[in-house]
């Protein structure tokens, strides 16, 4: 969850003023029958684009939702939000759940409270994720493997976040996306359900996100530093959520729905970002190096540190699918356009080499081998001096 009072007024100024995928009335109604008498599992539903997703079904005649998420400070504050906004009626329909999906019994809970829709956005999301090992076996098992259940039980639809770090990926995140996507596809296969993902650009003001930072220590009048170079299509989050349900639409069976970039506009550089950003707080910036960063204000003047961009394997811009992949576009909406998930035979096999490896370096090798999709950034590249 994001302070919307803080950074919403930010992101309609440098974002978009209006939702620029908005649900078409027709595919309101689809969903709102779809959803009727339905029992719902939000998994991650205190993040970022999770909790949006949360608050905007409230509107839906479901029989029951729960609502699981590891972090128990944002979902006590968003349960906070959801009193504010709900009957006493429907409050009895919602249930919040403390829990890590790993350690969740997925198979035994959709059993048990009889899960129709399965809504997942819980994803380790952050390339820094995969510089120890540890933490990049956890971010496979989280993004790649015990999302799915063993078995359909009650299911009737069953949704999970994707990344456009999947397309032609220079990190292990992309890779754990990448199979996650084809895990959907095997999960379709054997048990004739609906599923269905999103490649999303980034979230504005998303927790842990790069502008979220920035505003935050610009608030604090503390030094800050931003890649230079990188460019990203943004998003809002109500635009993000709003994605989610076009995604649940019966035509997205089997599809990994794609904003359109058409309807983006363009990709920014973070640098310029930071720069609307300041205009916003009434600074001008001056981008420095990091031995000039002592005193951070100088009048109006606010002074930020342009780095490195290939320290962290993040891509210099951004993809939403392979030119090898057949790009569909929704004759009902121009705003998306949609990809069939992909299939990777052995998947699971390789998940399960993964977590036998004790060397990090080893493990990114057998990655190359597996998957020649898989690029690291060199972090030998040479950047041109900063100013």
């Amino acid at each position: 969850m994001i302070n919307e009072s803080l950074y919403q007024p930010i992101e309609k100024k440098i974002i978009s003023k209006t939702n620029r995928f908005n649900v078409s009335r027709a595919d309101n109604n689809e969903i709102k029958k779809d959803f009727k008498n339905s029992i719902i599992l939000i998994v991650g539903g205190a993040g970022s684009i999770g909790s949006q997703f949360s608050k905007d079904i409230l509107k839906f005649n479901y029989k029951k939702l729960y609502i699981i998420d590891k972090d128990e400070n944002q979902l006590t504050e968003l349960n906070r939000e959801i009193l504010l906004k709900v009957n006493k009626n429907q409050l009895k329909k919602i249930n919040y759940i403390c829990s890590d999906l790993v350690t969740l019994n997925l198979d035994s809970f959709l059993k048990e409270k009889k899960i129709t829709h399965y809504i997942n956005f819980a994803a380790i999301k952050h390339v820094r994720s995969e510089e120890e090992l540890i933490s990049t076996k956890y971010m496979f098992m989280t993004n790649s493997k015990y999302f799915l259940p063993k078995y359909k039980h009650y299911l009737k639809k069953l949704f999970s976040i994707s990344t456009d770090k999947t397309v032609n990926p220079s990190s292990l995140l992309g890779i754990s996306k990448y199979i996650m996507e084809s895990n959907l596809k095997t999960f379709k296969k054997k048990n004739n359900i609906f599923v269905s993902s999103v490649r999303f650009a980034n979230v504005s003001f998303s927790n842990g996100s790069i502008l979220k930072y920035v505003v935050d220590r610009t608030i604090r009048k503390q030094p800050f530093g931003v890649p230079r170079t990188i460019k990203r299509f943004f998003i809002t989050h109500q635009e993000a959520s709003s994605l989610c349900l076009k995604a649940l639409l019966n035509k997205n069976d089997g599809k990994i729905v794609v904003p359109n970039e058409i309807k983006l506009k363009q990709d920014y550089l973070i640098s310029d970002l930071v720069v609307k950003i300041m205009k916003y707080f009434s600074y001008s910036v001056k981008f420095v190096s990091f031995s000039n960063l002592n005193n951070v204000l100088s009048g109006k003047v606010y002074k930020v540190f342009l780095t490195n961009p290939n320290n962290d394997g993040q891509k210099f811009y951004e993809e939403f699918y392979y030119k090898s992949e057949k790009l569909i576009n929704d004759e009902g909406d121009s705003s998306i356009k949609k990809v069939n998930l992909p299939n990777i035979k052995n998947a699971n096999k390789v998940l399960d080499k993964i977590n036998k490896f004790n060397n990090i370096k080893k493990l990114q090798s057998y990655i190359k081998i597996k998957f020649s999709k898989y690029k690291p950034i060199s972090k030998s590249l040479k950047v041109s001096k900063i100013i």
